[in-house]
């Protein structure tokens, strides 16, 4: 990687870490101040590979090693790493997070139009929360897996 996308993608990490480990600021807030790194190319390698960027930043502060992130029209739009063991939240889940940071920065619950890249395939929760939040598509793991539309799948 160029030091310059280094560079960008290091200060992009320590305004995550501020967001996603607490900040005196709301979270809302801190979202939207901080501006989301774009890959330099918008291909679905570039988005699992920030994804994946997401999972070594969760094991890096201690958290479950997953990353998740949501692309609107060729950009991210919400990136998260998992927060359940550092927010002590069960449902702070990568793609949970994810999902929650593109619907604060959108301004509206419905991500329809988005894909959803996780280095995972998604949790029932998680899945089930991209189907309610409209979200068109699941793609996961290193292998760029499309999982299609979210299910709606009874627990």
């Amino acid at each position: 990687m160029p030091l310059s996308i280094h560079r960008r993608w290091l200060l992009g990490a320590v305004a995550f870490g501020a967001l996603f480990l607490g900040n005196s600021k709301s979270r809302r807030a801190v979202a939207a101040e901080t501006p989301i790194v774009q890959p330099p190319a918008a291909t679905p390698d570039a988005f699992i590979e920030r994804a994946f960027e997401m999972k070594r930043l969760a094991a890096e502060t201690g958290d479950q090693p997953y990353g998740a992130v949501v692309v609107k029209d060729g950009r991210i739009v919400g990136a998260a790493p998992s927060r359940v063991v550092v927010a002590g939240d069960p449902t702070a889940h990568a793609e949970m997070e994810a999902i929650r940071d593109a619907a604060r920065r959108l301004g509206s619950r419905d991500l329809g139009g988005c894909i959803l890249y996780s280095s995972s395939p998604p949790c029932p929760m998680c899945e089930a929360a991209a189907y309610w939040a409209r979200i068109e598509s699941l793609t996961y793991t290193a292998a760029i897996v499309d999982g299609g539309p979210p299910r709606l799948s009874s627990c």
